[in-house]
């Protein structure tokens, strides 16, 4: 049936616009509903037009290009007749209020119930959606390949109703695994499943929705004879940061697309502990060593941290300092990719979520609980974003523009030692068109490494850049004042720097298992204010909120601890 309506109101992803729909009723001849729901008007492409640095990969929603800002998703619970409405919609609030604008459901994990597609739909969360096909070589023989079609038909006809799903893909890490991961020797002549995404999959999208683009796998190239992770070309995923380099290798790349990457980090504290007792949170313990499953993790996260952070004394820096230097890593990774539109067009952070208490590449943990990572993520997806960026020629300031209108204002630069002192400033304006990005050369050039930084401000947006890791910065001890005042749903934390304190983090939980904190991660030079706020139903003393371990900065991480007054 076709049916034409005039002067519709689009539907819109997360920041673009409104996410319109409407009320669809169809119904036999004799009056009988066959169907009744809400839908959306948008259309949806996907560009991989070949051109001079590869081959694209770009979204565009009702005609506008868009960066895609995302997040990949797994099952939120081992149990999938766990998670209800309510829990989908707390998740994917997690993954807006982040700045998100999509959510790949990966092809390891399972179709989500309607309530999860539905509110994709009101939050305006484009749904990238894999079929399940993961990581593995699958038989196209009978009777396989009648229940895979049988059961792709059904997805596809429950699915396609829904505005926010916009791309379907074949599987994750399939292709590629075939090319490198040594199954072309055991196979042999055997199949493994390119039929599937190659014939099968599009031929039945083509049929029952093919109003919406597909792809055979990610990471896929769409160019014969070229690496299916090849980041030149099509959609990549990045996996040698984390596994065998440091997380300021993400600067080598410059991908189209990056649809997987990650970095480690540890639950929020209430949650770990919930599954480990106090008599085994050591990092070699069987208990904490369970709730890692990465192969290798422990010595890949200590690795990842020994460039950066000092070595952690206690089982309590361990926990910060591993927090920490995730959300830094996935800081510095989407900031770079960000930096290099209109031609990489998107990064999708693994992951959001987790199905259970464990150390893992979440922004949000098992218990629901926001990390560290996920305050910084939310930080960098901001629709505009300053940036310092090393460049061939030095620094470079760069504004990144995702929003609907032209940025135009005056970015104030300035050099400045850590106490504060100004060595020098400049100011540059700028005008920047959406979906695009102004840079600007930086003259600044160190005399002390180790006692001196970069400031890049726009109204409340700020970009930082130190020039000497932590390791081998000159941080004061943190001098802070900090003032508790309650109020009805919690308390009202204001905290004041006397000194220059990096990565101010007040780890509510650790006060209150229920206690939710709405900032973290702010740097203060001194005499600068930093106000949280902290939600609880738990009385709490004004001392627990501001000294460590609830308290915390890098700063503290050298050695002495947060002084208060």
């Amino acid at each position: 049936a076709h049916l034409e309506v005039p002067q519709v109101r689009r539907w819109w992803p997360a920041g673009l616009g409104e996410q319109a729909q409407y009320a669809l009723t169809v119904a036999h001849q004799d009056g009988r509903p066959a169907w009744r729901g809400r839908i959306g008007f948008r259309t949806v492409e996907l560009d991989t037009t070949p051109d001079r640095a590869g081959t694209a990969f770009r979204l565009s929603v009702n005609g506008t290009p868009l960066f895609v800002r995302g997040f990949n998703w797994i099952p939120d619970d081992c149990f999938p007749s766990r998670v209800d409405a309510g829990r989908y919609r707390r998740r994917l609030t997690q993954a807006r209020e982040a700045n998100a604008n999509l959510i790949r459901v990966w092809g390891g994990g399972i179709y989500e119930s309607d309530e999860f597609y539905r509110i994709c739909d009101e939050l305006g969360l484009l749904v990238w959606q894999d079929f399940p096909f993961a990581c593995a070589a699958y038989a196209e023989e009978e009777p396989l390949w009648s229940e895979v079609a049988n059961e792709a038909r059904q997805a596809v006809t429950r699915l396609s109703p829904h505005p926010s799903l916009a791309l379907y893909c074949g599987g994750n890490e399939t292709i590629w695994g075939h090319q490198d991961w040594g199954w072309k020797e055991i196979l042999g002549q055997r199949s493994w499943g390119l039929g599937y995404y190659t014939r099968l999959l599009p031929g039945i999208v083509r049929e029952l929705d093919p109003t919406r683009p597909y792809l055979p796998s990610s990471p896929y190239s769409f160019r014969a004879g070229v690496h299916p992770n090849d980041p030149a070309h099509g959609a990549t995923h990045i996996w040698d940061v984390w596994n065998r380099r440091d997380y300021t290798g993400y600067r080598s790349y410059r991908p189209r697309f990056v649809a997987e990457f990650g970095f480690q980090g540890p639950p929020a504290w209430s949650t770990l502990t919930r599954a480990i007792g106090p008599e085994e949170r050591d990092i070699g313990s069987a208990a904490v060593l369970a709730h890692q499953k990465a192969a290798d993790g422990m010595r890949k996260l200590a690795d990842g941290l020994r460039p950066h952070l000092p070595a952690p004394r206690t089982f309590d820096d361990w926990h910060w300092a591993m927090s920490l230097n995730q959300a830094r890593a996935i800081s510095l990774g989407v900031e770079h990719f960000r930096s290099l539109a209109p031609e990489c067009a998107g990064a999708i952070v693994w992951q959001l979520n987790d199905c259970w208490p464990v150390i893992s590449w979440s922004a949000v943990d098992g218990d629901g609980r926001r990390k560290p990572m996920w305050y910084a993520l939310r930080r960098c997806f901001a629709p505009r974003l300053l940036t310092i960026q090393p460049r061939d020629d030095g620094l470079s300031l760069l504004a990144v523009n995702d929003d609907t209108g032209e940025w135009r204002d005056t970015v104030r630069v300035s050099h400045r030692r850590l106490d504060g002192g100004v060595i020098a400033v400049v100011e540059h304006p700028i005008a920047v068109r959406p979906g695009l990005v102004q840079q600007v050369r930086l003259p600044f050039e160190p005399v002390e490494p180790a006692r001196e930084l970069l400031l890049a401000e726009s109204g409340q947006r700020q970009a930082w850049w130190y020039f000497a890791e932590d390791v081998d910065a000159d941080y004061p001890v943190p001098d802070i004042a900090a003032e508790v005042t309650a109020v009805p749903d919690g308390y009202r934390v204001a905290v004041t720097a006397r000194s220059f304190v990096r990565d101010l983090a007040l780890l509510a939980d650790r006060a209150a298992a229920d206690a939710e904190v709405d900032d973290m991660l702010v740097t203060l030079l001194p005499g600068q204010t930093a106000v949280f706020s902290v939600r609880t139903a738990a009385p709490l003393d004004a001392a627990v909120l501001t000294a460590p371990p609830v308290l915390r900065s890098a700063n503290d991480l050298h050695g002495a601890g947060v002084p208060r007054r």
